[in-house]
């Protein structure tokens, strides 16, 4: 098939690019157990725990991605002073191997997901965290830092979850400092700061994030479309894409035409991580070239796969490879 040899093609064009990562970084806490008696305490279930893992989230879990697809990923982001933030630098370190301008932050914690697993379920889930923007003066170490790195790279990620890394003065600088290299600039939004992304290459809200900011319907695929090109026009950005859980992906680009492809899942069981897998190859095929179209079909078989996967893990081109030749377009 002409389409799915050209996909495979543009797989072999992939990797080998330096791409900054800026946002916020998590750790993923997991504890695995087995239920066999009720609290005497409250009418809660014991868990006996057999197993702790940690991963790498957010931000991290970006880089994770892009290292994984074989790419040379520079992450920039904050962590506490403490055991977690440690743990995450090490997971960092022996995981992606990528280069990280990782800053401790004293007056915080370590931004901590802890998952509760019993018979194969998640029963709880914990999280620490602080979301208080963080002090000028770490600011100005990343932008410093990104600054003197952007010479040598071929695109820039900023995975925002609204934890303090990213504020409205720190976006601006990051997005002057990226246009006057010319690099192209693909933004993971959440709520707070919205509307600060003006101008970028790619803007990737789901459908909640799209409707909240534009307040408008999307429970069918005119109203995802004309909702985005309300987003569009507002950010004066190039692109809005838009992930759509079990109905796949949806793709204004920059000649206002509205693409949509299905998603291709074969069992759902644990979407977790999706978001980030996907921006990740749509980071790497942009970067190498690619049409924003065509890294969309792309990075739509990226979350299909991990959709596929339980916790967070990373996609890699063997895996996109299979998928493009078994779903054949």
């Amino acid at each position: 098939m002409p389409d799915q040899q050209h996909h495979l093609e543009l797989l072999a064009q992939m990797g080998g690019r330096r791409i900054a990562v800026i946002g916020d970084v998590m750790l993923d806490k997991f504890l695995t157990g087995n239920i066999d008696r009720l609290s005497a305490e409250a009418p809660i279930p014991i868990v006996d725990i057999v197993e702790e893992t940690y991963q790498l989230g957010g931000a991290a879990n970006v880089a994770n991605n892009l290292y994984a697809l074989g790419d040379l990923p520079m992450l920039f982001s904050v962590v506490g002073d403490d055991e977690n933030g440690e743990r995450l630098k090490s997971l960092i370190e022996k995981n992606s191997k990528c280069e990280h301008f990782i800053f401790s932050d004293p007056s915080r914690c370590t931004t901590t997901k802890m998952r509760t697993f019993a018979q194969g379920r998640q029963i709880a889930r914990a999280d620490f965290e602080n979301r208080i923007p963080i002090a000028e003066t770490l600011s100005s170490k990343i932008i410093k830092s990104f600054s003197e790195s952007v010479d040598s790279l071929s695109g820039v990620v900023i995975e925002d979850y609204n934890k303090g890394l990213l504020t409205e003065p720190f976006i601006h600088e990051i997005l002057k400092i990226a246009k006057e290299a010319g690099l192209k600039v693909l933004v993971d939004p959440k709520f707070d700061n919205f509307f600060a992304y003006a101008g970028v290459t790619l803007f990737k809200p789901n459908l909640r994030e799209l409707a909240e900011a534009t307040s408008m319907k999307v429970s069918n695929v005119d109203e995802i479309r004309i909702a985005a090109q309300d987003l569009k026009k507002r950010l004066k950005c190039e692109n809005v894409m838009v992930t759509m859980g079990k109905d796949g992906v949806g793709l204004l680009d920059s000649s206002e035409n509205f693409h949509t492809l299905p998603a291709f899942v074969r069992i759902v069981n644990d979407p977790a991580g999706a978001g980030d897998t996907v921006i990740s190859v749509m980071a790497s095929a942009i970067a190498s070239g690619s049409s924003v179209k065509d890294a969309m079909t792309v990075a739509n078989y990226g979350g299909g796969i991990i959709c596929e996967k339980v916790g967070i893990q990373t996609v890699s081109l063997e895996e996109l490879q299979a998928s493009i030749m078994r779903n054949g377009v």
